[in-house]
């Protein structure tokens, strides 16, 4: 690797380390209202959290295998977060019974373990990463209903649009870094991440722009009336 492309991974990888820290972050809101009982277990994504987690998982392992500080880090970092929420969440759905909620915990550590090591000393880093890739693909495909409810409803703020362009800047920099690494399993699952943020932003701006000029319609019709031009 030319000392071009070792400045470039660096400042990718660190700035989509530090942007996907934040992503990995932001769910403290909603753990933070179920604390304080103004949330219910079903409106919080506990599942979304087992998946999320064994993602990280996959992708710290790959990076390990990889030699890929800034892939090892950023997951293992997500990971731990992400594990501090599974144990909220897991506290919560055993009605605050803490001791029954860590044995949960522990099997899943167990489990998630146990697909660590299995993934580090049996299987290639290859394999590895096109295992992580499908949880990628898996996790990508969730706004696919959103776009379809838009387009169905055309409620567009059903997409969070500033974390839609976080995610697309997170995804865009992995992307990057993927290049530079010349690493193409780290640079699919992000090139999808992009196209899927981009997807959302597009829907998102054209039934924003619908919705406007309905409003402006009912607007104009409704002075008219007033006005007894109609």
């Amino acid at each position: 690797m030319s000392e071009e492309d070792d400045v470039g991974s660096l400042i990718f990888g660190w700035t989509g380390t530090a942007i996907a820290t934040f992503f990995y972050i932001v769910p403290i809101i909603p753990y933070l209202k179920l604390i304080k009982g103004e949330m219910t277990l079903k409106e919080v994504p506990g599942l979304l959290l087992i998946f999320s987690f064994l993602n990280c998982i996959l992708w710290s392992d790959y990076g390990m295998l990889e030699n890929q500080f800034n892939t090892y880090f950023a997951n293992a970092l997500g990971g731990a977060i992400t594990l501090i929420f599974i144990t909220i969440f897991l506290i919560h759905l055993a009605k605050r019974r803490i001791v029954f909620a860590l044995l949960y915990n522990l099997l899943l550590i167990g489990v998630v373990s146990g697909i660590y090591f299995l993934c580090f000393y049996v299987v290639s880093s290859k394999i590895t990463g096109i295992i992580a890739n499908v949880f990628n693909v898996l996790m990508y495909a969730g706004p696919g209903e959103k776009i379809y409810l838009i387009c169905k409803n055309g409620n567009y703020k059903l997409i969070p649009i500033w974390s839609t362009m976080g995610g697309l800047a997170c995804s865009a920099c992995w992307m990057m870094y993927g290049f530079y690494k010349n690493d193409f399993l780290l640079q699919l699952p992000n090139g999808l991440g992009c196209a899927s943020a981009i997807a959302q932003v597009v829907v998102y701006l054209v039934y924003r722009q619908k919705y406007k000029k309905k409003m402006e319609s009912g607007t104009t019709e409704e002075t008219a009336k007033v006005d007894g031009t109609e």
